[in-house]
């Protein structure tokens, strides 16, 4: 392809995000990612189910480790978000030699944040636990399980990245195939190695730890095959040498979306405390775990939704198809908050039953019982938010749902928390009826300066 090739417009047959039924544009994003995303999710709630069987302490220690692991992993989702919206960009735009050089940029970048974040991960899994966790035991599991689980962060930056790249160009077909494959190997290990004790017996959370690690590996090896049989095949040869302009914007755009990520992230450690010292701590603690596990089945769909109008609107942006950028924000996002209001109308009817299913102690049950039941009333206004955050940041504007984040954990959430859950000694319910109330608050900010369209104005 020579240089004046490369930058010539896709011809609409090629590119079906900017050109033809937006509805099409929708649907050809939106059921591979809603598959992708319900697997990933069908991952968590097995590690924590199964973690269940050995115990709330198990289930404690798993949510926890999890949650800090989730604070290093977020950098290199950073990198998946810069990915997506200069390939998008630059895709739409039909300049694929940059958008090819940015695709190969964010794969470098991602490998040395993996290993320098998994040495980082491993040696703070000693120390960071027993601040956030005043049971001993649940440090102790806490401990091990994390030491091994922070390998997971080498191969899973070059899913994270190859994925973000994939989705960027149009295509998620792919990255639903890496992930079903991620995500059979790991449920698989997780059954063999705590229910049937193979291939050695008395794993325990070692095994899960194993099982994901096994899975990633997989999925890695997958990716970069899947890779060099695509439109993106051309990247592979551009990894060497490292590019620090391309780098740079990459890094840039990212960042906003890695303190955003951190945001939230760290705001969870300070729920934990408050939590740490409700009545019965670590039946508070699991019924958190267990509660996130399945209210992350309910958000999942608007996930998918969120990653699809990303690379929608970074592709139109491109393609100078700004009212359809618009347009595609908002279809997106009404197809959301209908999905989200039916699936939390089950979700408040069936809490008890589904909270049975996955818990033994008769205290853990009520507690996720209400976590299910107040934080369904908020599911429309995840939607909302969610799902315009997700056009933001194929907009390159990560900084607005940054801002959003900081304003509604931090200072709504965390204070209303401690003020209900503590000084009210409502415990576990009060700080269930602050993560409602500062969900709806964000979808309502997210609306707002959606509909401003600043963000199409922004050159990345």
């Amino acid at each position: 392809m020579t240089a004046l090739d490369s930058r010539t417009p896709p011809e609409k047959k090629e590119a079906p995000l900017v050109a033809g039924s937006l509805w099409r544009a929708i649907w050809i994003m939106s059921w591979p990612l809603l598959i992708t995303t319900v697997a990933n999710s069908l991952v968590g709630i097995t590690d924590v189910t199964m973690a269940g069987t050995l115990g709330s302490p198990h289930q404690a220690a798993v949510g926890l480790s999890e949650q800090i692991i989730f604070m290093f992993l977020l950098f290199i989702m950073a990198t998946g978000t810069g990915t997506t919206a200069l390939v998008s960009r630059y895709w739409g735009e039909g300049d694929r030699d940059k958008a090819l050089g940015f695709a190969a940029q964010s794969l470098v970048l991602s490998v040395c944040l993996g290993a320098t974040l998994a040495a980082v991960s491993f040696f703070a899994s000693h120390y960071a636990l027993g601040f956030f966790c005043e049971s001993k035991q649940v440090e102790n599991l806490g401990t091990t399980y994390l030491s091994l689980f922070s390998l997971y962060m080498i191969p899973f930056s070059v899913v994270c990245i190859s994925n973000s790249a994939f989705r960027a160009i149009g295509d998620a077909k792919t990255p639903l195939f890496v992930v079903l494959t991620f995500t059979t190997i790991s449920i698989a290990g997780d059954i063999l190695t705590i229910k049937y004790g193979w291939p050695v017996p008395g794993l325990g959370l070692r095994g899960i730890a194993f099982s994901a690690l096994t899975a990633s590996s997989m999925a890695c090896l997958l990716s970069i095959y899947k890779i060099s049989r695509s439109e993106l095949a051309p990247c592979l040869k551009m990894l060497i040498p490292a590019v620090p302009e391309m780098i740079k914007k990459v890094v840039k755009i990212g960042i906003p979306s890695a303190f955003q990520r951190m945001a939230w992230a760290t705001s969870v450690f300070v729920l934990f405390y408050i939590l740490a010292r409700c009545p019965q701590p670590t039946e508070a603690l699991a019924s958190w775990s267990v509660g996130m596990r399945v209210e992350g089945l309910m958000f999942m769909p608007v996930m998918a939704l969120s990653m699809a109008v990303s690379s929608i609107v970074g592709q139109n942006l491109g393609a100078r198809e700004i009212e359809r950028a618009y347009k595609a924000g908002w279809n997106v996002t009404w197809i959301g908050v209908g999905m989200l209001t039916f699936l939390a109308a089950i979700l408040f009817a069936m809490a008890e039953p589904i909270a049975m299913a996955m818990c033994k102690d008769a205290t853990t049950i009520g507690y996720v019982t209400s976590y299910l039941r107040i934080n369904a009333l908020s599911e429309p206004w995840l939607a909302l938010g969610m799902i315009l955050g997700g056009a933001f940041q194929g907009a390159g504007d990560t900084r607005t749902p940054m801002w959003i984040t900081v304003t509604t954990n931090w200072i709504i959430r965390l204070p209303l928390a401690w003020y209900l859950a503590i000084e009210m000694k409502l415990g576990p319910q009060g700080a269930w009826w602050a993560m409602t109330s500062s969900v709806v608050i964000m979808g309502l900010l997210s609306a707002w300066r959606f509909r401003s369209r600043t963000w199409t104005r922004l050159h990345i």
